[in-house]
């Protein structure tokens, strides 16, 4: 799904790895709805808890995080966190952990 790749290399004699992993290679933005119910995610909410907390169906709010999934070519709400943690979008959310 996603691209990965490493690359070891030294500096004054210390030994870094470095990793970068491409999400896809023109990453659509997501809509504000999208980012709002991804941030949600990452909260830990169900999806039930997202619809009532938004004033959404549950079905409503699957397609949009379907769209996001999409978008950010993750799987599961797992690789979406991880997602949001390296793309721009996360950080302008505060979505990087550090």
């Amino acid at each position: 799904m996603d691209r990965t790749e490493m690359r070891a290399f030294s500096l004054d004699d210390e030994e870094y790895v470095m990793v970068s992993v491409a999400l896809r290679d023109q990453a659509e933005p997501l809509s504000v709805a999208e980012r709002e119910i991804a941030a949600m995610v990452v909260d830990g909410m169900s999806n039930r808890e997202i619809a009532a907390a938004r004033g959404k169906s549950v079905r409503t709010i699957a397609n949009q995080l379907a769209s996001a999934f999409r978008k950010l070519s993750v799987g599961s709400r797992r690789e979406l966190a991880s997602a949001l943690s390296l793309h721009p979008f996360g950080a302008t959310l505060g979505w990087r952990r550090g």
